[in-house]
């Protein structure tokens, strides 16, 4: 099950992938929801409004990823990884100096689309196209820097709002993507051998030993089938993290305390990401889909009905046992059914997607809240959705034939 050498053999090109999600944390809905209510206060912003906000800019960049994905077939990853990180730091520094709502919206959009959109979608391309047998271990690694970034990010900066200004805690985020920049451009001096220890020598094929076009994609069945399980996850843990505030606040529980606890859900994510990558690796990603959706549903069901800390861990084991599985499963199911010749244009639809339900759930979730339905009358609802996608994942799973 550990292949110790698999990952001492290709060290170089594993940190590439996980530096490049551990980044992407500065537009992510974590990190920047720790800010909500001081955004809020700066800019008079409702919940809604922020909502509206917040999932303009994110669909917004969903949009753009469409256009700009592909690109990450034809640019040297040096390069790619250098122009995304150098466009996110421009927005990074723009939280830092913004006085003005006109240019929050822009800056939420560069976040996002540099930070949340165009690092993890580089990370899955390269996953993809430089490993094959171990791609699932691979994609395990890459989602072990959003697990890493979850698990530390939140403490540490709200530590340093207690310290700082909050804005002036922007500027550290920003110092430290500098770090990273600088470590991609040493490690990525050269482009990966795809040889090197019989990773991926040849392009690898997807349903009925075929190289799938982002068209051809868009007209089978199988990617509308799976359309909702790839959305769920997304949308619901965005809609989570995004209302914590909200949420910290009618459970009666302490902002502090609650961010204590989320190592709990990062941890059960890394030790499920590779229990997961595991698993692909060994079984098919087909053959997990009707599966995976499983602690998500009991995570909401309970995180529903919740009322004390010890629930609470409950709850983060569940969602952390969901994100490894969904980050391996989202990782690994494009290259798996639709292969790899045209992996970025493919990935940019799925990306979108991803983007885009991360996009309507923080808002539709805030004007209910505005409406008087608490966050937690919300949960059941998307327990039964993430049944109703696990069926549909189980037609995938039963009518498809992988190669």
């Amino acid at each position: 099950m550990v292949n110790i050498t698999f990952f001492t053999t290709n060290f170089r090109w594993l940190f590439i992938v996980f530096i490049l999600t551990f980044c992407s944390a500065f537009g992510q809905t974590f990190f920047i929801s720790l800010y909500s209510a001081e955004i809020r206060q700066s800019f008079n912003l409702s919940h809604g409004q922020w909502g509206l906000i917040y999932s303009t800019a994110t669909l917004s960049s969903a949009i753009l990823i469409l256009f700009v994905g592909g690109y990450a077939d034809k640019i040297a990853a040096r390069n790619m990884s250098a122009i995304v990180i150098l466009g996110l730091m421009a927005f990074v520094f723009g939280m830092a100096i913004n006085s003005s709502y006109i240019f929050l919206i822009l800056i939420i959009l560069g976040l996002r689309f540099f930070g949340q959109g165009m690092l993890g979608h580089l990370a899955m391309v390269y996953c993809g196209k430089w490993f094959s047998k171990n791609r699932g271990k691979a994609v395990a690694v890459a989602n072990s820097g959003y697990t890493l970034a979850e698990a530390s990010l939140p403490t540490i900066f709200v530590i340093l709002m207690g310290v700082f200004a909050w804005k002036m805690t922007w500027l550290i985020s920003l110092v430290v993507c500098i770090i990273i920049l600088l470590s991609i451009l040493f490690f990525l001096t050269v482009e990966r051998n795809k040889k090197e220890s019989g990773n991926a020598g040849t392009i690898q094929t997807g349903m009925n030993n075929k190289s799938w076009t982002r068209n051809e994609m868009l007209k089978n069945w199988v990617f509308w089938i799976a359309l909702p399980g790839l959305m769920t996850s997304p949308m619901f843990t965005t809609t989570l993290f995004f209302h914590q505030v909200h949420l910290v606040n009618i459970k009666g529980w302490q902002m502090s305390e609650f961010v204590i606890l989320i190592p709990f859900y990062s941890f059960t994510s890394l030790f499920s990401l590779y229990i997961f990558g595991y698993l692909v690796d060994r079984f098919n990603t087909k053959n997990i889909l009707p599966f995976f959706l499983m602690p998500l549903i009991l995570g909401f069901t309970t995180l529903a009905y919740a009322n004390s800390y010890l629930t609470l861990i409950l709850v983060f084991v569940f969602l952390g046992t969901m994100q490894g599985a969904y980050s391996v499963v989202y990782g690994t199911f494009f290259p798996e059914f639709f292969g790899t010749k045209n992996l970025a244009s493919i990935r940019t639809v799925g990306l979108a997607v991803m983007v885009f339900s991360s996009a309507i759930g923080p808002v539709v979730s805030g004007y209910f809240i505005d409406m008087g339905y608490e966050i937690d009358n919300q949960f059941m609802f998307m327990s039964f959705f993430a049944v109703f996608a696990s069926i549909l994942f189980m037609f995938v799973s039963f009518k498809t034939k992988i190669s």
